[in-house]
């Protein structure tokens, strides 16, 4: 079975555990920066993580690599239909889990009316050649937090990654980004 008929299979399955969603990503082919210049559009690769459709409530639309040194990190989509670039520095890591008030209406709302006030033209992240479980692969490094965002390839268009960060007990969240056509 080839790597994109597998990972659809897992993306029917729902949740599938962290070691089994780390043992296939283990078995993707690195990409290198280049590959991942470009918009692309975001969405969760559920393992039961605590992150695990955070994201797509506040309408995350994805990433955007302009250069090795220009990537917006945290790109969203306004009521509106407009997209807004945010500052990951206030993204607070320790309280981004899922919980009743996360996921409210009310939440969603007051997020996207900061948006308006967190919002920022400048580059929040770089790309860089690193190495993580074996392989040598392009990986987002945040300028502001101890987080590595790498990348594997699925096919020609969609890549898995793996969000690392740096902190006592964390596990990896991952995450599909597809090439944006528009």
């Amino acid at each position: 079975m080839n790597c994109a008929t597998k990972f659809e299979e897992m993306l029917r399955s729902g949740a599938v555990g962290t070691e089994q969603a780390l043992a296939y990503f283990d078995e993707l082919e690195p990409v290198n920066v280049a590959f991942m210049l470009g918009s692309w559009r975001g969405k969760g690769f559920p393992t039961g993580h605590k992150m695990d459709g955070l994201l797509e409530n506040y309408n995350w639309y994805g990433k955007t690599f302009e250069s090795s040194e220009d990537v917006h990190p945290l790109v969203f989509k306004r009521t509106n239909g407009s997209t807004v670039r945010l500052n990951p520095i206030w993204f607070p890591m320790s309280a981004a889990r899922r919980t009743r008030l996360a996921t409210s209406g009310l939440s969603r709302f007051t997020f996207n009316i900061a948006t308006y006030f967190l919002k920022t033209g400048k580059s929040r992240a770089r790309l860089r050649m690193t190495e993580y479980r074996g392989k040598v692969s392009a990986t987002m490094v945040y300028d502001q937090k101890p987080i590595n965002d790498v990348f594997r390839k699925v096919d020609e268009n969609r890549v898995l990654g793996v969000m690392d960060l740096k902190a006592k007990g964390y596990k990896p969240f991952f995450f599909v980004l597809e090439r944006a056509t528009t």
